[in-house]
């Protein structure tokens, strides 16, 4: 086991005060910018969006689109016919999202016009406060839109009416930066989370590729979990690799991420959601929203596994720690460090025993302890740094040449001499 370095050093004294939910040390990072390696300086583009507060968002008045069309499950887009000139309102918990007509374009919530893409069935689109509330009339048909399995494959292209394409993205090496230059904005987003003593509550660092259109597929989304006491900047080579490769990262700055309600993790991905939407933004039309995937550490690995029953969160992977949830929506991997004294392998093993038909993997690095997983100096991400970021390109990239780092008994991990390895439904 190597020696820890003196960030190391305080992350473990942290932990040593918290107890069970474990920590990590950090300082608090300003906005950046970090290119991938042999890549160019990009710059630093500030704020991508002003405070929109600690809850959810309203959903628009008007139109769910086609009139018709069955609604799109767990935010799955559906594609719809042309615009109509009403459509049914959706009524329900969560707030519907516009239409977004397959032949003529974005519908208008105003008026109510919509078009093939529908909120999330039972009123759970987007994490909205409000439901959506309007008039009706003769909407275009929308083709319904099925909700998408999460434990498949991304075999084909998807289209967008929104600029982009859904995936399947081209392969490339997790062990190694991505072909995007990264650029690093913080602080972002609404105010989230717990407030610290003296202080006011935090908001979000964001990591994303610089050029959001290039490749001109839609950009899949990770939400980040902190360990106590730490911020993103402590996790910086591991989110970094994450946006190099294409994902768009959104971090809470808060150092306590497991408190505060609504959860930081999951007003992160309502507002990069809302980013999707919004004309003014860097991410305007370049988001997959179907495809969302949660990680942290620590604290945030708890954090990770309680954000994971949102319909939303299709992959998830806690690090050092895991909770126990039968109501995932997605894969997931429970990773531990074998040599990890403070947190454990217990509970990532009980968070793979509570799983059912999913698949599931318990990964145990058997050197590591609670934050030698990870790199703390240069840009080249370590080997469980590299696993998390194939993970999350197997199952929100659909990036088909790395599924067998994971699946089937002979898998990459499986016959790693460094890796304990359990599976639940992953023979093939």
């Amino acid at each position: 086991m190597r020696s820890p370095d003196p960030s190391r050093k305080l992350l473990i004294v942290a932990i040593l005060g918290l107890g069970a939910w474990g920590c990590s040390s950090g300082g608090n990072g300003s906005g950046t910018t970090i290119p991938p390696a042999g890549a160019g300086e990009s710059t630093s583009s500030g704020n991508a969006g002003s405070p929109a507060g600690s809850g959810g968002v309203s959903a628009p008045s008007g139109g769910a689109g086609g009139g018709g069309g069955a609604l799109a499950s767990a935010g799955a887009r559906a594609s719809g016919g042309a615009p109509g000139t009403g459509g049914s309102a959706v009524v329900g918990g969560g707030g519907a999202v516009p239409g977004s007509g397959g032949a003529g374009g974005r519908g208008s919530a105003s008026t109510g016009s919509g078009g093939g893409r529908g909120g999330a069935s039972t009123g759970s689109a987007r994490g909205g406060a409000s439901a959506a509330t309007g008039g009706t009339g003769t909407g275009g048909a929308g083709s319904g839109g099925a909700k998408v399995d999460a434990a498949a494959p991304i075999t084909e292209a998807g289209s967008s009416s929104e600029g982009c394409t859904i995936g399947p993205w081209p392969t490339a090496d997790p062990t190694a930066n991505g072909p995007f230059k990264v650029t690093i904005e913080n602080p972002v987003g609404p105010l989230a989370g717990a407030i610290p003593d003296g202080g006011t509550q935090p908001q979000f660092t964001l990591f994303r590729p610089t050029d959001m259109a290039q490749g001109g597929l839609c950009h899949p989304v990770i939400t980040w979990g902190n360990g106590t006491g730490s911020t993103p900047t402590m996790y910086k080579v591991l989110l970094n690799n994450l946006a190099s490769h294409g994902f768009v990262v959104i971090g809470s700055n808060s150092t306590n991420v497991g408190q505060g309600s609504p959860a930081p993790m999951l007003v992160g991905v309502t507002w990069v959601l809302q980013q999707n939407d919004d004309p003014t933004s860097e991410l305007y039309h370049t988001i997959d929203t179907t495809h969302i995937g949660a990680t942290g550490h620590s604290q945030g690995a708890f954090a990770t596994s309680s954000a994971s029953t949102d319909s939303r969160i299709t992959t998830n992977v806690p690090i050092c720690g895991a909770m126990a949830e039968k109501t995932l929506h997605g894969p997931a991997m429970f990773f531990c460090g074998g040599q990890d004294t403070l947190v454990g392998c217990s509970g990532a093993q009980s968070a793979l025993n509570a799983v059912t038909t999913l698949p599931g993997m318990f990964a145990e690095y058997v050197s590591a302890d609670h934050g030698s997983w990870m790199s703390f100096m240069g840009s080249k991400p370590s080997v469980v740094e590299a696993t998390i970021t194939a993970w999350m390109r197997v199952h929100l990239m659909g990036d088909t040449t790395l599924r067998p780092w994971f699946y089937g008994a002979s898998c990459k991990l499986c016959t790693d001499s460094a890796w304990i390895v359990s599976q639940k439904n992953m023979d093939q």
